[in-house]
C-alpha cells in the first residue's frame, strides 16, 4: 500500500507498479490518484481500507505533522494487520520516527524509517538514494537485494 501521491509519491508509486508489484494507493486529494488508477493501481477509499488490505505500507508525506496525522491516527492503527511493515519515506525528525516505531512495535507492527534523497527528478527516474533505519530483519524482508547495497 502507498499513502501520499504528491510530487514525490506519485512517481515512486508508478515505479513500484512498473517493478511488477501490486499496489493499492490512497491520497487525501483524490484527483492525484487518477493517473495511478489509469495505470492499474487499486485506489483505496480510506486510510483504513488501504492498511487493512496491505502487508507493507509505504508513506510519503509532506512533514512530521502529516506523518503524525496518518500513522498516529486510530483509523491507521486499528486497521493494521499483525506483523505488517510500515515504511515511512517522508523527511521527518528522528524523534518522530522513533515515536512511531515504538508505538507500532507495541502492536507487533514492524517499522522502517526510510527518507529519500534525489528530489522529484530522482523519484521520476527511480534513482533515489534511500537511507533506512530500523531492524535488519525487517529490512531484509522488504529488500530484494539482501545486502548487495550499502547498509548501515
Amino acid at each position: 500500500g502507498f499513502i501520499g501521491t504528491g510530487l514525490m509519491g506519485l512517481p515512486m508509486a508508478k515505479n513500484i507498479l512498473k517493478s511488477g508489484f501490486k499496489l493499492i494507493a490512497f491520497n487525501r486529494s483524490i484527483e492525484k490518484l487518477e493517473t495511478l488508477k489509469k495505470s492499474g493501481v487499486q485506489i483505496a477509499t480510506s486510510v483504513g481500507n488501504l492498511v487493512s488490505n496491505s502487508e507493507v505500507i509505504i508513506t510519503m508525506l509532506t512533514d512530521d505533522e502529516a506523518v503524525d496525522e496518518v500513522i498516529g491516527s486510530k483509523e491507521f492503527l486499528n486497521n493494521l494487520k499483525t506483523g505488517s511493515i510500515v515504511i515511512d519515506m517522508s523527511s521527518t525528525r528522528p524523534i518522530t520516527a522513533t515515536k512511531h516505531a515504538d508505538n507500532l512495535k507495541l502492536k507487533n507492527i514492524h517499522f522502517l524509517d526510510a527518507p529519500v534523497s534525489g528530489g522529484t527528478i530522482g523519484a521520476n527516474e527511480a534513482s533515489l538514494a534511500i537511507m533506512v533505519g530500523g531492524e535488519q530483519n525487517t529490512f531484509n524482508k522488504v529488500s530484494k537485494t539482501h545486502g548487495k547495497r550499502s547498509q548501515s
